[in-house]
């Protein structure tokens, strides 16, 4: 090999590692093409007939696009959806709650992409009030998912009764078959699912939230992301004041009004 060959090889290699770099170990800026990670959870995220469906994933989809980026989604289960992130196996995650643990290793957008409304629900025919105060549900069975957190309040309340379900279906099932009185979970979810289940109709939601909690798109540090998720946050942000994004959350029956944060 020459020199002048020796050079042209070494100069490609030097602008190959650069870029690689520069782009955090992923070369999205010259295929335009990166991998999202993300979990079930009807409809925010899941997978029917081997297609990515969800309004979240719609929403990530539509604004990629805007972007110039076509993105690949890819579903595993949630505890191998962090590591991927913090691992640099995958760009992007959505959709996750920021806390300061996963901040170590996630670049979160400054934008969010949904809320969710944690809520208490019962049957539609059934007289139970709650106007915030646990006390008062001292008495009914309150029906939760095993292993989840319902905020420190809800959790700490060890005076309630509560009946204990593996999933949002089961919740429902209980709950119309007089196995507890109400159930808590998220209310986009409970009824995405009562939808299906043709029950919608036979329950009905309790005011105030038990909580209601920002979810983001996360972008993962050890591909050094930052620039991906400040463009992404920004893109989001004018894709949410579009007649499309509507079209999208109305298309998995929620509200457009749920989704933005109410300012107390």
């Amino acid at each position: 090999m020459n020199i002048f060959k020796k050079k042209f090889v070494l100069s490609y290699l030097f602008f190959f590692v650069i870029t690689y770099t520069i782009c955090g170990g992923t070369l999205y800026s010259q295929t335009n093409r990166i991998q999202v990670v993300y979990t079930d959870w009807y409809p925010y995220t899941y997978m029917d007939n081997e297609e990515p469906l969800g309004f979240e994933i719609e929403i990530v989809n539509a604004v990629m696009k805007k972007m110039n980026i076509t993105p690949e989604f890819l579903k595993y289960p949630w505890r191998r959806c962090l590591l991927n992130l913090e691992e640099g196996t995958a760009d992007a995650l959505v959709s996750l709650l920021k806390t300061p643990e996963r901040e170590k290793y996630i670049f979160f957008s400054n934008s969010y992409i949904s809320l969710s409304k944690t809520v208490l629900f019962t049957k539609t025919e059934k007289n139970i009030q709650f106007k915030g105060n646990y006390q008062a549900l001292k008495g009914y069975s309150i029906g939760v998912i095993a292993g989840f957190t319902y905020g420190d309040a809800f959790d700490k309340a060890d005076y309630l009764t509560k009946d204990y379900a593996q999933t949002p279906q089961m919740l429902i099932e209980k709950l119309i078959n007089d196995r507890h009185d109400l159930a808590a979970e998220n209310q986009v979810v409970i009824s995405g699912y009562a939808a299906k289940m043709g029950l919608r109709d036979k329950i009905r939601f309790l005011e105030p939230p038990i909580h209601t909690q920002k979810l983001y798109v996360g972008f993962s540090k050890a591909k050094g992301l930052k620039k991906l998720s400040d463009e992404f946050s920004k893109a989001l942000d004018k894709f949410k004041l579009s007649e499309e994004y509507v079209v999208i959350l109305k298309k998995y029956g929620v509200n457009p009004s749920d989704m933005i944060e109410k300012i107390e």
